[in-house]
């Protein structure tokens, strides 16, 4: 895995709201409203579980209304943040050592980092997904997927109520499609390498010709891979593509993750009787 875009952005700031705790015996970063019949998943990029960015964005769905929880897939072996730092194109004057010791060893850190997480990454989303499934029986649970987290979103789909693929990268294309079955929804940079917009649109393709009528493909202008969680906020058009992304997660969730309609038909008879 040779993809400098998966290690450029930039760090954002704030202090997370939520709190650390195992799930399926996973450490996860969990926020929002613990009685939320709607629960999101999230599947990080490399930077992983702590990663302030993803914890901030984590904060942000849960303020409207979604219980997130923000996974360890990786054990503990994410890529270090100071890889954005040897990346960031913000910064002309690099020094020799960043330019020609940092950068190289950060895309040299995900060979072993995929050789080490991926064959992981399925067992343990199955076994958050089978903790929230039994702590939650009434949830409906959606997983959304950032770059690395971004190809679960797609294979994993059908242990989920609905997903969400943002710039996902190292998808066996088009075999993992097969992996699709649920409500599913797609967001990629237009030149983006690893999955463009001819990519999109032939996913777009391939989904409905199987009759799944529950897609959405969504190709982003001027942005780069990664620009949902490492987005430079202080650019306008950064911000505002990474706003409508999360615009494109939080809609479909709220389109998705509903109860069902027996279940809500059955509270509302309930209730003349709890009243008396």
């Amino acid at each position: 895995m040779s993809c400098p875009e998966c290690v450029t952005g930039a760090l954002h700031t704030g202090t997370p709201k939520g709190t650390e705790r195992k799930i399926g015996g996973v450490d996860a970063y969990v926020v929002g409203d613990e009685a939320s019949k709607r629960i999101i998943v999230i599947g990080t990029d490399v930077f992983g579980w702590k990663f302030v960015n993803t914890r901030l964005l984590a904060d942000e769905y849960a303020a409207r209304g979604f219980r997130v929880v923000v996974p360890d897939l990786f054990g503990g072996w994410q890529v270090p943040t100071w890889s954005l730092e040897a990346h960031d194109p913000a910064k002309t004057n690099k020094s020799l050592f960043t330019r020609f010791v940092v950068a190289p060893a950060s895309l040299f850190l995900l060979v072993p980092f995929v050789l080490r997480n991926l064959p992981r990454q399925v067992s343990t989303i199955a076994a958050v997904a089978s903790a929230l499934r039994t702590s939650h029986p009434s949830a409906k649970i959606g997983f959304v997927g950032f770059c690395w987290g971004g190809r679960f979103a797609i294979s994993q789909n059908a242990r989920f109520d609905a997903s969400v693929a943002a710039h996902p990268s190292l998808v066996k294309f088009p075999a993992e499609l097969g992996g699709v079955t649920k409500p599913f929804s797609l967001a990629v940079a237009a030149e983006d390498k690893g999955y463009d917009r001819k990519r999109a649109e032939e996913t777009e393709r391939i989904l409905r010709e199987r009759g799944l009528q529950d897609v959405e493909v969504r190709v982003y202008e001027g942005v780069q891979h990664g620009w949902t969680t490492r987005a430079d906020l202080k650019d306008e058009k950064q911000k505002k593509a990474r706003d409508d992304a999360v615009e494109q997660v939080v809609g479909w969730f709220e389109k998705y993750l509903k109860e069902d309609e027996g279940a809500l038909a059955g509270s509302t008879e309930a209730a003349p009787a709890t009243t008396a």
